[in-house]
């Protein structure tokens, strides 16, 4: 296509004055646009310096991808975030873990617990587990995502054991099947010497019926397979974001999928029980992934 300033030329100007037009203003050719320019597609959505920025916020963050952009000072579209987010490979979306804060003392304990029972494998069978749990109306308790940054330790939110809810809950797990689920109206007995579980009549009860009682590590939900079973339960409850109307609803709801949990997934944590104890030993008494 001819150069809009050389048009008005063209139709007076033979072909030898037209190359010496061209000649005297080498700097056009320069500055057309070639077709190699034009299929380079659209600028970058967000530069360099504010994904740097975004990046050193992001980093062992819970703020959502728009709270993110906002703290980096960042103006753009909440998708390209989520974009950069999703595809820098040291960061990764994950669950904030909730665990008991452990002191000293309870490490200590853990750590000898372990070493005292590390050999067992088969004679885990013979043991019930027991806890209660808590489900609301609107969703499950406390669940927070954050960006985990994979250079760095994950987040742990320490939490007390209990808190008010909806509808609180016991059961019990063994090798070879399971209680019912019971609905309670406050704290109940569940062995894992949290402070409500070692009241003298709960002890008295399982002495005057000859239960031997394991003696368990306070603050050890870790080494407490019904976890397992209660995150898998309350994924089952709420799912797809399930929420409930009434307290009726929510422990229908409860029953329901507790009655279909398998027995098989039960008996396969139960297999997992040597390796908890191996990983508390490599912590020295510290927390698990379990």
């Amino acid at each position: 296509m001819m150069p809009p300033d050389l048009c008005q030329y063209w139709p007076r100007a033979t072909a030898a004055q037209f190359h010496e037009l061209l000649a005297e203003m080498p700097s056009l050719h320069n500055e057309m646009p070639s077709a190699s320019v034009a299929l380079r597609g659209r600028p970058r959505a967000i530069s360099d310096r504010d994904r740097r920025a975004i990046l050193r916020v992001a980093s062992n963050s819970t703020l959502t991808a728009n709270q993110i952009a906002s703290a980096a000072g960042v103006i753009t579209n909440v998708r390209n975030v989520q974009r950069l987010l999703h595809g820098v490979k040291h960061l990764s979306r994950k669950k904030v873990l909730k665990k008991p804060p452990l002191g000293e003392k309870h490490k200590k304990e853990r750590l000898q617990f372990a070493e005292d029972h590390i050999a067992w494998k088969k004679k885990w069978r013979y043991v019930i587990f027991s806890d209660e749990k808590k489900f609301n109306l609107d969703g499950p308790d406390g669940y927070k995502y954050y960006y985990h940054d994979l250079r760095k330790d994950e987040l742990i939110l320490s939490r007390r054991q209990f808190g008010g809810g909806s509808v609180m809950c016991w059961a019990a797990i063994g090798f070879e099947g399971k209680t019912e689920i019971i609905f309670i109206s406050g704290k109940i007995n569940s062995q894992d010497n949290a402070a409500v579980h070692t009241a003298n009549f709960v002890k008295d009860y399982f002495s005057e019926r000859n239960i031997q009682i394991l003696t368990w590590p306070a603050r050890s939900p870790d080494l407490n397979i019904i976890e397992n079973c209660w995150g898998k339960l309350a994924r089952a409850v709420y799912l797809n974001g399930k929420q409930y109307n009434n307290v009726e609803q929510l422990k229908n709801a409860i029953q329901d999928k507790w009655n279909k949990l398998d027995q098989n997934y039960i008996k396969n944590l139960y297999e997992t029980l040597p390796k908890r104890l191996i990983k508390v030993v490599k912590n020295r008494g510290g927390s698990t992934h379990y």
